[in-house]
């Protein structure tokens, strides 16, 4: 799986986002001012991504995505 993964990754089939020093800071931010919350630095440097990329919905098992307030989508919805 992880193999097809990075081949499609190498053909161009996926785009990868680079985080930046300004996601790695918003994403602190996330954290700190959800603190009630159990979101992991993943979880918040995604959200710090999306945000910065416009993108309201992602495909998740995660109840972070949910709690942090984006639109998850499932199985059912493809």
């Amino acid at each position: 799986m992880a193999s097809r993964f990075l081949k499609d990754m190498e053909r161009g089939a996926v785009t990868v986002n680079p985080v930046t020093p300004a996601d790695e800071e918003r994403a602190r931010a996330i954290i700190y001012q959800y603190d009630d919350k159990d979101f992991s630095l993943t979880d918040a440097i995604s959200f710090a991504v999306m945000e910065r990329l416009g993108i309201r919905q992602a495909f998740s098992f995660d109840r972070h995505f949910t709690q942090y307030g984006l639109t998850v989508l499932t199985p059912e919805q493809f």
